[in-house]
């Protein structure tokens, strides 16, 4: 397969990781390693001896005791875990010689595993400008860590839906949802080895939530884009649907074509998997 096409391990669900590497490579499908896993002792290893393509995303691989990859968070543990974390696979990266690293953004709060997805209420007053601040300098730490080991470092979008902004008295929670946030942070840490993962169904939700239009969203932040997480939904709630011919993303794929693209679907076959995957690379 084009090594600019990936599936996200979150398309195989329910199933181990060695199931997953065994029908990617049965089906030559590129990986990107990432959540929906469960920890396993032998979870590096299986990862290390994937022939195919591969990326590192995120929360992968799954710690023994699970907790919330947070860059911002004001619980010393946490943001220890987090930073860690993210070194570790930073090393991981620069061993497989891996195209990029990828983290989500920040939060104003530090979600339960069992609420993400799902309504993360906070239980008093934040004041947002103190982990904005906070992000950008453990972002910057962690960023020049990776410019050492001659490693990329991309950052994801996050998504407000509704419920989480109408439900926390309509403040914003969540670290980089919008375009104008997303360029202040990239523009402010200016550094040539970092740089924006955009997930179009976070970008959707949040744009829905917060009334901005969508397309002028996705057209200033185009020259940031380094790889995109793909998927659909209504608009209302981060879903991860399977998209179709009418993806309303498709027609800025040709403003991408040295881009990194991620299917990042739920609950799919091989066959599936490959059917959209050609949906994608049809519209460059």
């Amino acid at each position: 397969m084009n090594e600019q096409f990936y599936v996200s391990t979150l398309a195989f669900n329910g199933k181990s990781l060695e199931e997953i590497t065994n029908i990617s490579n049965e089906s030559n499908l590129n990986v990107e390693f990432s959540s929906n896993l469960i920890f396993e002792h032998n979870n590096i290893e299986i990862f290390n001896k994937f022939s195919g393509k591969k990326l590192l995303h995120n929360y992968f691989p799954p710690p023994e005791k699970s907790f919330v990859i947070n860059l911002a968070s004001d619980n010393p543990k946490i943001l220890n875990l987090s930073v860690e974390h993210c070194k570790e696979n930073i090393l991981r990266t620069a061993y497989h010689q891996l195209p990029f690293y990828s983290i989500h953004a920040g939060f104003c709060i530090d979600p339960k595993i069992s609420s993400l997805g799902k309504l993360i209420k906070a239980q008093k007053d934040c004041d947002r400008n103190k982990y904005i601040i906070r992000f950008k300098e453990v972002l910057f730490e962690i960023i020049k860590f990776a410019e050492s080991k001659n490693v990329k470092l991309l950052i994801e979008n996050n998504v407000l839906s509704k419920d989480n902004f109408t439900q926390n008295n309509f403040k914003n929670l969540f670290l980089c949802v919008e375009s104008e946030e997303i360029i202040e942070i990239i523009n402010e840490i200016d550094k040539p080895n970092f740089g924006l993962l955009l997930d179009t169904a976070h970008l959707k939700v949040s744009s829905s939530t917060l009334g901005l239009n969508l397309l002028e969203e996705v057209n200033k932040l185009l020259s940031y884009v380094k790889a995109v997480h793909h998927s659909d939904n209504d608009g209302i709630s981060d879903t991860n649907d399977s998209i179709k011919n009418d993806y309303w993303f498709l027609p800025f794929m040709k403003k991408l074509k040295e881009s990194f693209h991620v299917l990042e679907v739920r609950n799919l076959e091989a066959k599936s998997i490959k059917k959209q995957l050609k949906i994608l690379s049809d519209a460059i």
